[in-house]
């Protein structure tokens, strides 16, 4: 039996090695389990559906690519790092071609639940290329640029399954045209944030006076009445 930290791993690499040889629609927890060598139960303390294993696939591919970043990648425009993190995935992708072609035929044979899953997956993992280009994830600007990346893939990850060069040069033409048009909408966004952000600080900054202007005079009234009554109010002359 595998050590137990590998177990995940060695789930992984039967899975795959699963779906490469027939439909993965076809393919039970109970097979994964049977080529892994593990039992049932181990299979289960580790990975609960086939959802589970796809999931644990993606981490393993994104932590790839991350492993093999290097200090002098950060000196490169964005738009070049990217491409460059993105093909990285596709090569660190490349070994398990055939069992991603049998997965995604079948849409990774995913109920709803383990779809909505797989979207928070993919998003996820499209945040961590972007950072690792260098990119600002945050706020409402980065999770447009989150979704973009994640649609931009997708199209590209379909182009990739059918792309036979030895070096994926078509993938990465594709993937660089995707971006540049992607770039100039970012951009917009960027500047159409940056005007509503302005609009809406000046909205904030009049409000603010115009209730400063507000309780001004009520401050001033209260403050010039005297409250003087009952026993230590003067008497009145008669």
């Amino acid at each position: 039996m595998p050590a137990k930290k590998d177990i995940p791993n060695t789930l992984i690499t039967a899975a795959m090695k699963l779906a490469a040889e027939k439909s993965w629609h076809d393919v039970t927890m109970i097979d994964i389990a049977q080529t892994a060598g593990l039992s049932v139960a181990e299979c289960y303390d580790h990975c609960r559906s086939k959802g589970d294993i796809l999931r644990k696939f993606i981490y393993k591919i994104d932590r790839e690519v991350l492993a093999d970043l290097e200090d002098e990648d950060f000196d490169e425009p964005g738009h070049d790092r990217l491409i460059a993190v993105m093909m990285a995935r596709f090569d660190a992708l490349a070994a398990y071609r055939p069992a991603l072609r049998s997965i995604t035929d079948v849409h990774g044979d995913l109920g709803p639940a383990d779809q909505l899953r797989a979207i928070k997956t993919h998003f996820g993992s499209m945040r961590w290329m972007l950072d690792a280009a260098g990119f600002r994830t945050g706020g409402l600007h980065g999770s447009l640029r989150i979704a973009g990346l994640t649609g931009i893939y997708a199209r590209c990850f379909k182009y990739w399954l059918d792309d036979t060069s030895t070096d994926f040069g078509p993938t990465m033409a594709r993937l660089d045209r995707e971006l540049s048009k992607a770039s100039v909408w970012d951009a917009r966004v960027e500047k159409g944030l940056g005007k509503a952000n302005k609009l809406c600080d000046r909205i904030s900054k009049k409000y603010h006076r115009f209730a400063a202007k507000k309780s001004a005079p009520s401050d001033q009234t209260n403050s010039t009445q005297s409250p003087e009554t009952g026993d230590n109010a003067p008497a009145s002359s008669s």
